[in-house]
């Protein structure tokens, strides 16, 4: 199936096609906060550092970054709260939490992000997070929601 029909990866149970992907294409501006952070999450999947850059406050801005983009499986996103962020405003804040495994742990981060918008953009200032590692055991289940054990499914190198 095209990525274009997926479901998209921030969990909006829209198509990545017409959800994140104008975004991430620069198609279009993000409307809100929430939508400039699911997008950004979605680029992060994808391993997409020039639009997370693009989209990073120029004051806050790091001059580059490597993604590991092999080494990290994404399994979802979950938005807490938001705090603003909509077209009439100037900033917004978004709480959430981005699931993944790494090298056989399951990492949990925990964030509330601020956003602020100039001239109609939206764009990530910086963020407070909190992130948390567990070891996977080979034989438990895989937490992809496989049905599989972790060792025949994310474990396997």
């Amino acid at each position: 199936m095209p990525i274009t029909l997926t479901p998209c990866f921030c969990g909006s149970k829209q198509s990545f096609s017409s959800c994140c992907e104008p975004l991430i294409n620069r198609q279009t501006q993000a409307p809100t906060a929430q939508a400039l952070m699911r997008s950004r999450y979605s680029a992060y999947v994808l391993g997409r550092s020039e639009y997370i850059l693009q989209t990073w406050a120029p004051d806050t801005r790091p001059p580059d970054m490597d993604l590991p983009h092999e080494q990290v499986k994404w399994l979802g996103l979950e938005i807490h709260s938001c705090k603003d962020g909509l077209a009439s405003h100037r900033q917004g804040e978004v709480e959430f939490t981005a699931t993944s495994i790494s090298a056989g742990y399951l990492c949990t981060m925990r964030e509330n992000s601020r956003f602020i918008r100039s001239e109609q953009s939206w764009y990530y200032l910086d963020g407070r997070c909190e992130i948390t590692r567990k070891k996977l055991d080979r034989n438990s289940p895989c937490p992809c929601h496989s049905g599989k054990k972790f060792k025949r499914c994310c474990g396997v190198r």
